[in-house]
């Protein structure tokens, strides 16, 4: 019998497993062999959609799209997507688990964000098999992001009247589940004061800037209409409003992401109505705790991205964004320092081109955030999985980023950055640390 040398063959293997997860992973994941079906008997004014959505949460699927495609396929419906009245449909349902209440909580971290828009069926089984493979346990997804979208189906008045909601996140629930049964964590990021929405749509709801003699009506407006008033009583409601309605939706993590005051052009010196007693850091460290009394009360993490060059705590940059990670730890279980070397620019320790330098600037980074904060069991840093300059990094890039927050001796492991939620370094530099 001929022994098959798997150092010699391992691309080849590899394939081969990958061939053999996605089949595996295909069957499982949409449970094509539907266990039972729902008839239903169309009526006057009804669509596929309409039909879809109304069995969407016993459906073997996440997303309405997918369930549409799956009714068409069972009923053999063409593209024209044409039914007819009283027309009886087989409606293919699952058998799904009960979907569990319980929170997961790992004590350390390994994984990516996810644009929202990236959200599919298939890219959610890719992303499954990696982590089964790699070891991989959170997966960070917008629950809102810079325009005030709310990614889910939201009951919130205030984002109803301004049509923030593009609900791709359509079960969230089901969504929780099935990254549980994986031992996935779910974070939802949420993004706090940058809202360009609710920014245009109320002005009295921003700050308000202090003009010079030099300016235009125009380079006022280039300012004023991306970020709200973190000092704004109304603004801070609507924010932990919405963050006690993503609890509820089953998630694992609150990830607040600009959670600061801005640092733009006008904006850094406009008025933002605080009283002399007060400061832009107890401002923050107020609203933060005000979050922290909603996740406490249902055992959900919560967690805050540091903006870059604000995690070294300069005094000039703390005053600024209203970030002092001494006054907000208390209230926070992780802090996620988004410190991605090709976003400082020109000379910087000593370093030309600190994007060029990823394993001496994390290294000295995370060695500089453990001299800050007490427990550094709650640091886990976002790495870049991209660059500045391009989209994409090599997987050396991504290894030499990994290996620096080991040797700094931080344990709680890390995420994973791109925007485009193009991760196919990342999954070789985790490659190559799974071995």
């Amino acid at each position: 019998m001929q022994v098959i040398n798997l150092k010699k063959h391992k691309p080849i293997f590899m394939i081969l497993l990958l061939f053999l997860s996605l089949l595996f992973c295909n069957t499982l994941f949409a449970e094509r062999e539907y266990p039972s079906y729902i008839e239903h008997k169309v009526h006057s004014g009804e669509n596929l959609y309409k039909i879809a959505k109304q069995y969407l949460d016993k459906s073997p699927t996440l997303f309405l799209d997918e369930f549409v495609e799956q009714i068409k396929q069972v009923n053999d419906i063409s593209d024209s997507n044409i039914i007819h009245i009283d027309q009886v449909l087989m409606i293919p349902t699952a058998n799904s688990k009960l979907i569990s209440n319980e929170i997961i909580h790992h004590d350390s971290l390994c994984g990516i964000y996810l644009n929202t828009y990236s959200l599919t069926e298939k890219t959610l089984q890719r992303l499954i098999i990696h982590y089964d493979s790699l070891g991989c346990n959170a997966l960070v997804l917008d629950f809102s992001n810079v325009r005030g979208t709310l990614f889910y189906a939201s009951e919130n008045k205030i984002a109803r009247e301004n049509d923030l909601i593009v609900p791709i996140i359509s079960h969230p629930h089901k969504l929780a589940n099935l990254l549980h049964q994986h031992d996935i964590e779910l974070i939802a990021r949420v993004t706090m004061f940058k809202d360009t929405t609710l920014t245009h749509n109320y002005p009295e709801w921003r700050p308000v800037i202090i003009p010079d003699s030099t300016d235009t009506l125009l380079s006022i407006k280039k300012y004023e209409e991306h970020w709200l008033n973190p000092n704004n009583h109304e603004v801070q409601q609507y924010k932990l409003d919405i963050i006690k309605e993503i609890i509820s939706l089953g998630v694992d993590e609150i990830q607040l992401d600009y959670v600061r005051f801005p640092t733009e052009g006008h904006l850094l010196d406009a008025d933002y109505g605080i009283p002399d007693s007060l400061t832009k850091q107890d401002v923050i460290t107020d609203f933060i705790s005000k979050v922290y009394e909603l996740t406490r009360q249902e055992g959900v993490t919560l967690s805050a991205d540091i903006f870059g060059i604000v995690a070294l705590q300069h005094h000039e940059d703390v005053q600024n964004t209203g970030q002092d990670i001494r006054m907000i730890m208390p209230y926070l279980d992780r802090i996620h320092p988004m410190i991605y070397p090709s976003h400082f620019y020109g000379e910087f320790w000593g370093k030309a081109y600190p994007g060029n330098e990823p394993y001496y600037f994390i290294y000295r980074m995370c060695s500089v955030l453990r001299d800050e904060i007490d427990d550094d069991s709650k640091i886990i840093p976002y790495l870049e999985s991209f660059s500045l300059y391009h989209n994409s990094v090599d997987p050396f890039t991504v290894s030499a980023q990994i290996q620096a927050v080991k040797d700094a001796g931080l344990n709680a492991g890390f995420l994973f950055w791109n925007s485009s939620s193009n991760y196919n370094a990342t999954w070789k530099a985790l490659e190559y640390f799974s071995q």
